[in-house]
């Protein structure tokens, strides 16, 4: 498996390939991220593309533990976490808990309901596909009339969908929204600031 660190400097050049793969042929106008870990990415390829933004929720059941551990991270040796990880994901415990809680504003989202044409979905990594299954049936489901399509950083080769876009494979990827990287608080802050103010 191969790993790869990106930062909020060099993230914008990530972004600036897979939009170059994208734009090829899907001229999207609403780019909805999957949050916490796409906020970052999700805003980007609004950018690149000139339109708006925003968020669904995607909780994973049995995420608790994880969710308690995860500060420790930041105190592990980087050869030990991307052990940690790698296991993580050859477990299958993924799969195991595929059950998804899905959420989103329905007030924002009622804005662009009837005036979007191009949906871009965008996730960091797909790693079982469950959160891609069901985040599309609900956009779709929400936007009938539109087109949509996902796109993220990578996605595992086990995964039981694959994104329309991506850039690696069998990838781990360690960037802003990673519980052990350095700028994951600077990350929060701005995530939670923007999730915050909107309405």
């Amino acid at each position: 498996m191969n790993y790869l660190e990106i930062n909020l400097l060099n993230e914008n050049d990530y972004c600036s390939k897979l939009y170059k793969k994208i734009i090829k042929d899907f001229n999207y106008d609403l780019v909805i991220f999957v949050a916490k870990g796409g906020y970052s990415l999700g805003k980007n390829m609004a950018l690149l593309n000139d339109c708006d933004f925003l968020e669904v929720i995607a909780e994973r059941k049995g995420n608790k533990l994880k969710q308690k551990i995860k500060p420790l991270f930041k105190l592990l040796p980087k050869k030990l976490t991307v052990f940690i990880r790698e296991k993580e994901l050859k477990s299958g415990m993924h799969s195991k808990h595929s059950e998804r809680k899905i959420q989103f504003n329905e007030k924002a989202y009622s804005r662009y309901k009837d005036k979007i044409n191009n949906v871009l979905i965008i996730d960091d990594s797909v790693d079982t596909g469950n959160t891609v299954n069901i985040t599309l049936n609900l956009i779709r489901g929400y936007f009938k009339k539109a087109n949509v399509k996902f796109a993220s950083l990578n996605v595992m080769k086990k995964s039981n969908i694959y994104p329309d876009y991506y850039l690696f494979e069998d990838t781990i990827i360690k960037g802003p929204w990673s519980s052990d990287s350095q700028e994951n608080e600077l990350f929060l802050k701005e995530y939670y600031e923007w999730h915050n103010n909107l309405k």
